[in-house]
């Protein structure tokens, strides 16, 4: 019914699929940088994400810039949390002076505010993502969180996230003890065995880390699914001189089907 082996190419980046049999596909998405945990599992997290964009259009979102440079953790661990917010506050809370100007990750994200070192709640994620994504100049990303256990999000919701090359952030109850405890950047699915794909953010040399799709009280259990929505992307404006040359590139194009021009 499903073909052993597809390529989809989907908003700057590669999805691959591979079909485990003909009832069954794991997909991933590629490009995403796996952190070592910093000053926070949320901003981490994050991290993975954001860089993921900042490697498929975005390129604005980070200083770094390509893969070898946007993988390394401290190359880019200024954007998880500022040495700013770092001197406030961790690893104790809310040293003395006045808070730091907003310009990392942790600052959006409120972490280790008001509790204890490397916390953040996720009431803050949605906001994280929209407010950090302005800051660095992208004004109409949008980003909200779902509960697991209300119902409101379900795996048909996460596949389809994964399908159109939307990582997601997952809080999840690590221990099965009921409570959540870590956050995760998740970036795949297999159909068969009902597992999502996940990093730790406990290194950035490791490799997937497939857990089950079930609620809290059992081992990386879902608590909450951050659903991000990014907006335009950067679109290079051609120099005078090419404005010609791409208008007719453009009228070359006409005969061409509509998904290959889309592509």
């Amino acid at each position: 019914m499903k073909k052993k082996l597809i390529f989809i190419l989907c908003n700057f980046s590669v999805i691959f699929l591979f079909a485990i049999n003909a009832n069954a596909t794991t997909i991933t998405i590629s490009d995403m940088p796996a952190y070592n945990w910093y000053h926070g599992c949320g901003p981490t997290a994050a991290a993975s994400i954001f860089g993921h964009y900042d490697l498929n259009g975005y390129d604005s979102l980070f200083d770094a810039s390509g893969w070898d440079d946007i993988r390394i953790t401290s190359n880019v661990q200024d954007e998880i949390s500022s040495p700013a917010h770092n001197a406030k506050y961790d690893p104790q809370p809310d040293a003395a002076g006045p808070a730091p100007a907003d310009t990392s990750i942790a600052d959006f994200f409120h972490t280790s505010e008001n509790q204890q070192f490397g916390w953040s709640y996720i009431s803050d994620a949605d906001d994280a993502f929209r407010e950090y994504a302005s800051y660095r100049g992208y004004n109409d990303w949008n980003a909200w969180n779902e509960s697991f256990a209300s119902g409101a999000f379900t795996w048909n919701d996460f596949t389809n996230e994964i399908d159109n090359d939307r990582p997601m952030m997952f809080l999840i109850d690590t221990d099965g003890n009921g409570g959540t405890d870590h956050f995760v950047p998740v970036f795949g699915y297999n159909d068969v065995t009902n597992q999502y794909a996940c990093y730790t953010t406990w290194s950035e040399n490791e490799t997937i880390s497939w857990r089950t799709f079930q609620g809290m009280g059992n081992s990386w259990g879902i608590g909450y699914a951050t659903f991000i929505a990014a907006g335009a992307p950067d679109v290079p404006i051609p120099e005078p001189a090419t404005m010609i040359l791409f208008g007719l590139g453009l009228l070359g194009l006409a005969g061409v089907n509509r998904k290959r021009f889309k592509k």
